[in-house]
C-alpha cells in the first residue's frame, strides 16, 4: 500500500498538536469516483408498494391523533415500519461504511399535502439518526425553495448527515453535485502530499452570525479539512466560512495554504471525481457529511409559486457514524447550530472574495 508522509492532528477543543505520520492512501468504499458506479442503482433504494403502505398508514394514524402539525416531535416509535425498518438499517450501514450517500425513491407523494409528506420524510429519517438544529431559531426541518438559484459551491455542513427530500423539482437544473472527500484526500496524497499538512491543520471558520452570546464570531481554533482516525479519513470543508473567518481575523492564507485550497478545488471539479443526482418528487437523499461534499447546481424555477422547487432538509447525527475531532463541532459541544432564545436566522453573511 502506498504511503504519504503527512502531518496529522491530535486535538482537544482549541488545542491542535501536529504529529508527523505516514498515512496510507485509504482503501474505503467512500473513496469513490464517477466510474465506481455502474449505474444509479448502485446507490438507490426503491420503496415497494408494501413499504409505501406502511408509511401512509403511520402518517394517517399520526393525523388522526392530531399530531401532524408537530412532525418534529415525532420519533421512530410513531412509525411502526416492520418491513421497511430493516431496509433503513441497511441504508444507515451504507451511509456509515459504504459510499456515504443513498437515494431513496418512491416515498408517498400523490394525494398528500406537504404537511403529510413532511411527516413521512421525518419518520424515515428518524430511523437513521437524531435531528440537529439548523439555525439559531432551533429549526429541525427546513424548506429549501428559492434560496439558491446559483451554484452554492461544494461544501459540508455543520452536521453528521444531511437529508434532502423533494416535494417538487425545478423546471430545469437544480441537481445535487456529490464529491467524495475521501477520494480528494487520496488524490492530494498522490499528487502533492506535502500539501496535506496545511489541510490537516485547517482554518478558522466564521460562525456567520449564529454564534452564542459568549462565543467569538470566528472560531479561535482551526478546524481541520481532513482527519484520520482508526484508519478512516473524514472531511470538513466550507470555503465560504473559512475564507470569511480569515478575512475577519486578518490572517492571510500562506502560499502553501492557497496552493492546497486550489488543488482541493481542482480535484473536486474534475468530472471524473463527481456525480450528479436529480431528485424527482418523492425522492429522498441522505448524505454522510463526513465523507461526501455536496452542492446545488444552478436551476431555472417555475413562475407559479405552487410549482417552485421545494426541498425539505433535515440535519442528523448518530454517534456511531464516524469518529471525528471536537473541532468539527464549530458551534459548540455538539454538531448543529444550538437554539438561542430570541434569535433569528442571520447566518447568511456575504463572504469576501476567494484568495
Amino acid at each position: 500500500m502506498r504511503q504519504a508522509r503527512v502531518t496529522s492532528v491530535t486535538s482537544s477543543v482549541g488545542v491542535l498538536r501536529l504529529v508527523s505520520i505516514a498515512v496510507p492512501l485509504v482503501t474505503d468504499p467512500a473513496a469513490w469516483t464517477a466510474t465506481s458506479f455502474s449505474s444509479a442503482a448502485d446507490y438507490t433504494v426503491t420503496l415497494t408498494k408494501r413499504h409505501r403502505e406502511e408509511v401512509l398508514a403511520a402518517v394517517h394514524n399520526i393525523e388522526r391523533r392530531g399530531r401532524l402539525h408537530s412532525a418534529t416531535k415525532l420519533t421512530a416509535s410513531d412509525f411502526p415500519l416492520r418491513e421497511l425498518r430493516p431496509r433503513l438499517e441497511q441504508v444507515f450501514e451504507q451511509l456509515r461504511s459504504g459510499c456515504g450517500f443513498v437515494v431513496i425513491k418512491g416515498l408517498p407523494r400523490a394525494g398528500l399535502e406537504l404537511e403529510q409528506f413532511a411527516a413521512a420524510v421525518w419518520g424515515l429519517n428518524s430511523f437513521l439518526g437524531f435531528p440537529l438544529s439548523q439555525n439559531a431559531q432551533g429549526e429541525l426541518l427546513t424548506e429549501v425553495i428559492d434560496a439558491s438559484a446559483v451554484d452554492a459551491g461544494l461544501h459540508t455542513d455543520v452536521t453528521g448527515m444531511v437529508s434532502f427530500a423533494c416535494w417538487s423539482p425545478a423546471r430545469r437544473g437544480g441537481e445535487l453535485v456529490l464529491v467524495s472527500g475521501v477520494n480528494i484526500h487520496n488524490e492530494i496524497a498522490r499528487r502533492a502530499p506535502h500539501l496535506l499538512e496545511v489541510l490537516y491543520r485547517g482554518f478558522h471558520y466564521h460562525r456567520l452570525g449564529e454564534q452564542g452570546p459568549h462565543q467569538e464570531p470566528v472560531t479561535p481554533f482551526r478546524i481541520p479539512v481532513f482527519t484520520v482516525r482508526h484508519g478512516q479519513v473524514s472531511v470538513r470543508s466550507a470555503p465560504a466560512a473559512f475564507i470569511a473567518g480569515h478575512h475577519e481575523l486578518r490572517i492571510p492564507f500562506s502560499g502553501k495554504e492557497v496552493e492546497a485550497i486550489d488543488l482541493f478545488d481542482e480535484i473536486a471539479r474534475e468530472p471524473d471525481n463527481r456525480i450528479t443526482v436529480s431528485l424527482e418528487a418523492g425522492d429522498l437523499i441522505v448524505i454522510n457529511n463526513y465523507v461526501v461534499l455536496h452542492a446545488g447546481a444552478a436551476f431555472e424555477n417555475y413562475d407559479e409559486p405552487a410549482r417552485k422547487r421545494r426541498l425539505l432538509r433535515i440535519w442528523l447525527d448518530e454517534k456511531s457514524l464516524r469518529s471525528v475531532p471536537a473541532e468539527f463541532n464549530q458551534m459548540g459541544a455538539q454538531n448543529g447550530i444550538p437554539y438561542q432564545e430570541g434569535r433569528s436566522c442571520s447566518r447568511r453573511n456575504q463572504p469576501p472574495a476567494r484568495p
